[in-house]
């Protein structure tokens, strides 16, 4: 009789060990991981964060104290004119709050005294385009407008990923959420952000009551004083990446991108569904309009791209082909502010008056050409 190898005998067993393996442990989370996927093309709930409701709560421009109201929905309230011809909705972050400078200054005040129209702010400062959305859901039927501005500030992307602050939370999670991460990654991280922004809630109340009883000393403005950049050179410790993991969305940024270009295409469907317009309002970073601030992060350490202020920065050029294939208006402030170094306060990454009249100033005029 004829012998068979031995080694013919075993194959079969280890065949039929790892299609064991695969069905049992390998199959299961390739479902999971496409049941996770395909779960994205519904609607997600995002979470948002707000002022405290009803109150007057005190906001600051150079060490001076402006006490502010905030309305039902956590809004800071604004200029209201019953009459108004027509009604608009700005959605954005502090860049559209107007962080640092009075409230009279925002470019959304400005609009209101000079415009016919009314403008309703209802940026946050820290707000990603999760929080945008959430809070737009939120508001959309107790707000009278007929136009949404998305105010889409230059870090959005960054802020939209896995910044230090959120790694920080996730860390403190139990280990079953751990597990359910591994699972399903992309839902567990919208469950996990939902309630990382209901955390940032409670800080922004506790921090609000503490300094609300401070007692403020105006700084004393100096036209001398060499600037240190601490702000800067502090998130040059934390996020070395922030300016790659904002602007470089073909390779560093590409998945938060892909993460931020969904939640896009979400509200733009939202808007359209209730009726009404939507238009982008491009802010761009420093980086991509102030030679001088271009040096200082080049100097402090940061991975540097000159595309970002001589050209385009990968983050515009994906916003201008998403307004194509969308029909959505979109208004890129970088042709305006470019290779100034004016519109800033002073180490700091926000606006200054200056800047925010260029902007208001900007739309009244595209206000008049449509």
């Amino acid at each position: 009789m004829k012998k068979v190898p031995f080694s013919s005998i075993l194959l079969p067993k280890k065949l039929l060990t790892g299609l064991f393996v695969f069905c049992l442990f390998v199959l299961p989370i390739i479902s999971f991981r496409f049941f996770d996927f395909i779960s994205l093309c519904f609607d997600s709930k995002y979470g948002h964060y707000h002022f405290p409701k009803n109150r007057e709560i005190p906001f600051f421009r150079l060490g001076e104290r402006e006490m502010g109201k905030t309305g039902e929905w956590g809004i800071r309230k604004g200029s209201f004119k019953p009459e108004a011809k027509c009604n608009y909705l700005s959605l954005g972050d502090s860049q559209t709050f107007g962080s640092g400078i009075f409230w009279r200054d925002t470019f959304s005040e400005i609009l209101n005294r000079e415009t016919e129209c009314q403008w309703t702010n209802a940026g946050i400062p820290g707000f990603t385009l999760e929080n945008e959305f959430s809070l737009y859901e939120t508001i959309k039927s107790n707000i009278s407008f007929n136009r949404v501005y998305l105010f889409i500030y230059g870090n959005d992307i960054y802020e939209t990923g896995d910044t230090p602050d959120y790694l920080h939370y996730v860390k403190k999670q139990t280990w079953y959420l751990q597990v359910l991460s591994f699972l399903f990654p992309e839902q567990t991280r919208l469950y996990l952000k939902s309630k990382y922004f209901q955390t940032i809630q409670k800080r922004m109340e506790l921090e609000l009551e503490r300094v609300s009883k401070l007692e403020i000393k105006k700084q004393k403005s100096s036209n001398t004083t060499k600037e240190e950049f601490i702000t800067l050179r502090t998130l040059y410790t934390l996020s070395p990446d922030y300016l790659s993991g904002s602007l470089d969305t073909k390779t560093y940024a590409k998945t938060n991108f892909n993460r931020w270009i969904r939640i896009l295409r979400q509200l733009h469907n939202k808007v359209l569904a209730d009726k009404k317009e939507l238009v982008m309002v491009y802010i761009p970073l420093d980086v991509e309009y102030d030679p001088t601030r271009f040096q200082i992060y080049e100097e402090i350490g940061f991975v540097m791209n000159s595309n970002w202020i001589h050209s385009d920065s990968d983050f515009i050029t994906d916003l201008k082909a998403i307004s194509r294939e969308k029909n959505i208006p979109l208004i890129d402030l970088r042709e305006y502010m470019r290779y100034r170094s004016d519109l800033l306060q002073k180490e700091d990454i926000h606006l200054n008056e200056t800047a925010t009249r260029l902007i208001a100033n900007i739309l009244k005029q595209k206000l008049r050409i449509n």
